[in-house]
């Protein structure tokens, strides 16, 4: 059996939607073709690809995996992830094979970090057995109780250059409140935090979830405000990554929901899924 893998190019795109499509039947064709459409509008950093893997078997695609690049700034630092997404294989094809695919999408360049945001149960020993370490264990729904002394000013994302956040942060805030993301600054008597929240539904309860926070300390400190905050919108909870219930934030943690995962340098904030499926596909 002859089985060729190599990177995703647009004119492969139908063909991997089908792919998708049929590793994913809750899914529709739409709902692929919007977030690739996304995707064909991002510039590949170096030793990335675009849209990601597909196997090809006697010439003829029956597994994709999709790899979404992004570089973030910490300073005079960057970063670059590449985030692992919506990996299937035709069930006729998996095992060694599907393996491969999914260990040509994790093996680049030392200095990229990848990520795993969604590995489900009968994937996580793969995910492992590729080098993946453990970012967050689980998921809270919770509100803040906290409050921090002095007053606090919510700063919307086209006001926080403004009021003084770097470029490269104020930036990621821009870009996500165009695709539809809560993003602002909670601005406090010293400090200025920037926030990025999901519009999400649990059992049909909007909430808000939490994918770039640079330290989760900041939240458990204002966690009130903030609450109150989404509250005043319709948000009575948030959604949180953490590794086991938080002191300060009140509500449930559920072990082993939504575990997170990443390969390479670690990275350098407590929450960052900015840029990733969880912005350009959703829930």
């Amino acid at each position: 059996m002859s089985t060729v893998i190599r990177d995703i190019s647009e004119a492969d795109l139908p063909e991997a939607i089908r792919v998708l499509c049929e590793g994913f039947p809750h899914r529709s064709p739409a709902y692929w073709q919007s977030g690739l459409n996304q995707l064909a509008r991002l510039d590949a950093p170096a030793h990335t690809v675009r849209f990601g893997h597909a196997m090809f078997v006697k010439g003829t695609m029956r597994g994709v995996i999709l790899c979404i690049p992004s570089v973030h700034k910490y300073g005079a630092v960057a970063q670059t992830f590449v985030n692992l997404s919506s990996w299937c294989v035709d069930p006729s094809h998996r095992g060694r094979s599907a393996l491969q695919l999914y260990a040509q999408a994790s093996s680049g360049h030392v200095d990229l970090t990848y990520t795993n945001l969604s590995a489900t149960a009968h994937t996580l020993k793969a995910v492992v057995a590729r080098g993946f370490q453990q970012w967050t264990a689980g998921q809270m729904l919770c509100v803040g109780i906290r409050s921090s002394p002095g007053r606090k000013r919510f700063v919307p994302s086209d006001q926080a250059r403004s009021a003084g956040l770097a470029e490269p942060v104020a930036r990621i805030l821009a870009d996500h409140a165009k695709f539809g993301c809560f993003a602002f600054c909670l601005e406090t008597s010293t400090k200025l935090i920037p926030l990025i929240f999901l519009r999400r539904r649990v059992k049909s309860i909007p909430v808000a979830q939490l994918i770039y926070c640079e330290s989760l300390d900041d939240l458990i400190s204002n966690g009130l405000a903030v609450s109150a905050w989404f509250a005043a919108r319709g948000y009575p909870a948030m959604l949180v990554d953490t590794n086991g219930p938080v002191a300060g934030l009140l509500g449930k943690y559920f072990p082993g929901r939504a575990g997170k995962f990443f390969k390479g340098p670690a990275p350098r904030l407590d929450v960052e899924h900015t840029y990733t499926e969880m912005v350009y596909f959703g829930f």
